[in-house]
């Protein structure tokens, strides 16, 4: 379970009224009966990218808990605002200094508890720039070999996507052409397989 406490709502965050609980879905939920809010959890959504170049594999070490002094694939957090593409762009060129494009989302880590937490991790191409780590969050940084990487003290999500990349795989791309409710509103479907790093 994750060590995230339950978040209790007293009032509506959008009219101010008091909730109440009740069965919705088959599950209780907190709810305005004035309004259309229900409180379904908490969320958090996170981002990671795989980047290749010249037959290595880019990881940063991490500065801070958890992991600190783990090697890991670079990523974050997503802003509510933001697209995730754009969110692993942003947290790739934050962390490391480097300019990349997604190519295609090639995994999913679903981690449900207290806070359920989404993890979704990107195959990028390397466009270019120079190593510059955020001391702050990452301590080093560098392209490695797969056997390389074996040797590290490295996440096993880490590893796993990696090992996993190194052959040509199917992700999910973005699909243009379909009109969807929302502005930023993006579709991904299944994708033919994909392999930039030969």
């Amino acid at each position: 379970m994750s060590n995230y406490p339950i978040i209790a709502y007293n009032f509506c965050p959008q009219c101010g009224k008091p909730l109440v609980r009740a069965e919705i879905a088959k599950q209780t939920y907190s709810h305005c009966p004035d309004c259309s809010f229900v409180h379904w959890g908490e969320f958090s959504l996170g981002v990671g990218g795989i980047v290749w170049h010249e037959d290595k594999v880019l990881l940063v070490r991490r500065a801070q808990n958890p992991g600190k002094g783990n090697w890991t694939i670079p990523g974050g957090f997503v802003d509510q605002r933001e697209r995730i593409a754009e969110a692993i762009v942003r947290e790739l060129q934050e962390e490391t200094g480097l300019e990349t494009e997604p190519v295609s989302l090639i995994a999913l880590r679903d981690r449900p508890g207290n806070k359920h937490d989404l993890y979704m991790i990107f195959l990028l191409r390397y466009i270019g720039g120079e190593l510059q780590p955020e001391l702050e969050e990452v301590s080093d940084i560098g392209f490695f070999t797969i056997e390389e990487c074996r040797a590290l003290p490295i996440a096993h999500l880490s590893l796993s996507v990696i090992e996993a990349s190194q052959t040509q795989i199917s992700g999910f791309i973005p699909k243009n052409g379909v009109q969807l409710i929302g502005e930023k509103s993006v579709l991904y479907q299944a994708s033919t397989p994909i392999n930039l790093h030969n």
